[in-house]
């Protein structure tokens, strides 16, 4: 495998492929995007108002309850807005950015096999295989990398650092393994997609790709982690977004325009919101479009087993114990 011919075609493909970046990378970016920027927002106070730095007597989560439960009694109608477009928002968030993984990978395989290709025809297939793939993103997000950080703020903020010192081997033991299934089934969303093969099959299939060709896919994560660097653009482009708004806010509140802060905080977050999107959607597409060409290079090649004999070994010194020749 040629790693710098594969980095560069799959580089080639995404410069080539705007509409292929903002249908499959930056439209469900914006959702992820958002829901990450939320995330630290939330965990920020939570930690902030916690008895780690603070005496409050409430949590952070009863402050947010309170104020939302105050707002709705006195907007009624806006409330019915917000809680529509919430709902809409979340499933949007749940469905919209594995529809476009799926579609993406359909795409980018397709263009590699020389077969049409682009945002319909990849829309099209890729909703054949949503379901499964959605299933297989419900089944391993327990074993995320960021979801077992979570459960471990939760300890921390609610339990205590003396109970979160007691877990921590354990936490440290569940990351481990979900680094491990993490590499194992790198290949599986491939499988679903690509092959239509059923989710446990695809897992299956994906553990014994990576063992075959265990050197193949680490370097490729090295590789990933060095040209990506996808989540350390992510934790930048997160923390920015809320920095931004609240350092904005903040000065025109103390020269008393508040009103000014808040509509000009506002805007600057949703410009850094669409930048960080649409660099974290060119870096999700140049992802999948690695990934895909790996798949489909390393997934071609055919496994021998030890009894299977080469062509050219044919006609060879080689002779089993009996004297004949050894055709396998």
């Amino acid at each position: 495998m040629n790693y710098k011919q594969l980095i560069a075609d799959s580089w080639g493909y995404t410069q080539n492929n705007k509409k292929i970046i903002f249908w499959f990378g930056f439209f469900p970016a914006l959702f992820t995007t958002t829901v990450g920027v939320g995330y630290m927002v939330y965990q920020f106070f939570a930690f902030k108002t916690s008895f780690l730095f603070s005496d409050e007597e409430h949590s952070f989560l009863y402050d947010v309850v309170e104020v939302l439960w105050g707002f709705a009694k006195t907007h009624l109608s806006w409330t019915l807005q917000i809680i529509i477009f919430a709902i809409l928002f979340v499933i949007s968030y749940m469905l919209i950015p594995t529809l476009a993984k799926a579609s993406a990978i359909q795409s980018i395989a397709r263009s590699k096999n020389g077969q049409k290709s682009g945002v319909s025809i990849g829309l099209r297939h890729g909703i054949m295989s949503f379901l499964k793939l959605f299933e297989y993103h419900l089944l391993i997000k327990t074993f995320a990398f960021f979801s077992i950080l979570l459960e471990m703020s939760f300890v921390i903020r609610n339990l205590g650092v003396g109970i979160f010192k007691i877990l921590l081997p354990i936490f440290i033991l569940y990351m481990v393994i979900g680094l491990i299934l993490t590499l194992l089934f790198t290949y599986s969303d491939f499988f679903i997609v690509i092959d239509d093969d059923g989710v446990f099959e695809s897992m299956k299939k994906s553990a014994k790709l990576v063992v075959m060709h265990w050197k193949y896919t680490f370097l490729i994560t090295m590789l990933m982690i060095i040209i990506g660097v996808r989540i350390f653009i992510q934790a930048i482009l997160v923390f920015l977004i809320p920095a931004l708004i609240i350092l904005i806010t903040g000065y025109f509140v103390t020269i008393a325009l508040q009103g000014i802060g808040i509509i000009v905080g506002g805007l600057v977050g949703i410009v850094a919101l669409v930048l960080a999107a649409y660099l974290n959607g060119i870096v999700d597409v140049f992802a999948y479009s690695v990934w895909t060409h790996t798949f489909l290079e390393l997934s071609s090649e055919k496994e021998l087993s030890a009894r299977e004999v080469l062509v050219d070994d044919i006609g060879s010194d080689d002779h089993d114990y009996s004297g004949h020749k050894n055709l396998g």
